[in-house]
């Protein structure tokens, strides 16, 4: 299992951290055409470890950083 962090600073200035396989994520290509490439958004990885990834989000220093939701990847 990998992980990758979603790191979006137009929507919203914010950092989120999936698991490979979430709905969201798609191994980094994530659910929704990206038009703008790295305009307003990226995704960032693969991390091997889920505190690795972790701890890259925080160092982006972005308002709000979170595990995904969806996928918890916090949980394992």
């Amino acid at each position: 299992m990998k992980f990758w962090v979603y790191e979006n600073w137009h929507a919203g200035d914010y950092a989120k951290v999936h698991k490979e396989d979430c709905g969201c994520c798609e191994y980094g290509s994530g659910c929704h055409e990206n038009i703008r490439g790295d305009e307003n958004n990226k995704w960032h990885g693969p991390f091997s470890f889920y505190q690795e990834a972790w701890e890259f989000a925080r160092s982006l220093e972005r308002a709000e950083t979170s595990p995904c939701g969806l996928c918890k990847p916090h949980l394992g």
